[in-house]
């Protein structure tokens, strides 16, 4: 049976920016038109009720609660903190609770700060970095960019917060990387984190997928970061997370690793899906019809595209069972490996890209490392060809795995 230890609460369905590449309102989902504006009492006693009963269940003593939307900062104050305080008496029943939002960061006010304050609330600001870049994508109904109103937020939470705060950026591989990266660091952020825009084989850009562009991208933001004093360099999730893969480590995040994904989304009517991003497949391709007010977490792998989310790092395509780094790479995020052809049996979109990024930081390790630890550890160097060329060879080897048919049901008319 799956255990979650993290849900992402949508407190409300719509937002004040209209970014263009948003996966919840731009990317061919239109379902959340039929989502109520903002999460009910109802709903919120029932994802208290049954995290409660989960945790209890499964003995899990910590519990993360992510606020998103649209924008979560919507949501009034009064109602939020009534959400809030009731999710803090959790501790009363033994689990440690967390608690993280991520917003825009245009509605941040005093008032948010005094209440970040007081729960110890993880805050998460979207910005792209410079002002030029930033509101080519990010912005408003009207198509005015947004990044003035961000930057005058992120000073209100400096000024009052007085706590660390995370920058989360979509790449846009049209802009400096050490610009985009040294801008975010200005900012005053404790932790920085770049995403790969969503996409898959329905929709990606051929021209910068298949000339490793995004790769080429992260790599530079990469040696920067690097190179910087390791007592003073910044947070970066992403590439933390693959240099703790490479020297042999557990930890994963959900598009990064083999590690079962132990999130799951809660939309504002209740309704319980697998990630949200997987909006970016089809209309309406996240809904369940289990909803957290008639049914439990228990209930979650009645839904096969929840099944394969949760083991999106076991469930891999031949070609990435082929692959040298696969424990590192964990085949990508599920939502870049679709396509309306094979539904999720295949590599990410992204695939040659996180290669030639993951054997470019492997390399940096390996070079960085004691002689005696290398011997040791057995790591060794690993060049972008040479896991190009292991591919090619091992894959005829690879049988067809029993998970398959699960990850072309969502081809269409592949079963019909």
């Amino acid at each position: 049976m799956a255990k979650y230890d993290t849900i992402i609460i949508k407190i409300a369905s719509r937002c004040n920016i209209n970014c263009t590449y948003c996966y919840m309102y731009n990317l061919g989902d239109s379902s959340y038109a039929l989502q109520p504006k903002f999460i009910n009492h109802e709903t919120i006693n029932s994802i208290y009720e049954e995290v409660k009963r989960h945790c209890k269940k499964n003995e899990i003593t910590k519990f993360t609660f992510i606020f998103h939307g649209g924008e979560p900062l919507l949501m009034k104050k009064n109602e939020f903190l009534k959400m809030i305080s009731l999710f803090n008496s959790l501790i009363e029943e033994g689990i440690v609770v967390v608690f993280a939002l991520q917003t825009n960061g245009i509605l941040i006010d005093k008032e948010w700060c005094e209440i970040f304050k007081k729960y110890n609330i993880g805050v998460g600001i979207s910005l792209d970095g410079v002002k030029e870049i930033n509101d080519i994508n990010r912005v408003d109904k009207k198509g005015n960019g947004s990044y003035d109103n961000v930057i005058k937020g992120i000073s209100v939470l400096q000024e009052h917060f007085n706590s660390e705060f995370g920058l989360l950026s979509v790449v846009n591989i049209d802009a400096d990387p050490i610009d985009s990266y040294q801008h975010l660091k200005k900012c005053g952020a404790a932790t920085v984190d770049f995403l790969l825009l969503d996409a898959n084989f329905d929709n990606a850009d051929s021209n910068i997928i298949e000339n490793n562009k995004n790769a080429d991208w992260f790599i530079k933001v990469f040696d920067e970061w690097y190179n910087e004093p390791e007592e003073t360099r910044i947070q970066y999730r992403f590439f933390e997370v693959i240099i703790h893969k490479i020297l042999g480590g557990l930890y994963s995040i959900d598009n990064m690793g083999y590690g079962d994904n132990t999130v799951l989304v809660i939309e504002t009517n209740g309704e319980i899906e697998a990630v949200d991003v997987l909006k970016i497949c089809g209309e309406s391709f996240t809904k369940t019809n289990i909803n957290i007010n008639t049914h439990s977490f228990d209930n979650v792998f009645d839904n096969v595209l929840a099944e394969i989310y949760y083991n999106s790092g076991k469930y891999l395509a031949k070609k990435c069972l082929a692959c040298p780094i696969n424990e590192i790479c964990g085949g990508g995020y599920l939502p870049h490996r679709y396509s309306s052809e094979n539904g999720f049996n295949n590599p990410s979109v992204y695939c040659n890209d996180l290669l030639k990024l993951i054997t470019h930081i492997q390399n940096r390790i390996v070079d960085s490392l004691p002689q005696e630890i290398k011997i040791e550890s057995g790591i060794e160097k690993l060049h972008y060809e040479q896991a190009l060329q292991i591919i090619d060879e091992s894959l005829p080897t690879i049988e067809v795995p029993n998970y398959t048919e699960k990850l072309e049901s969502f081809a269409k008319n592949k079963y019909a």
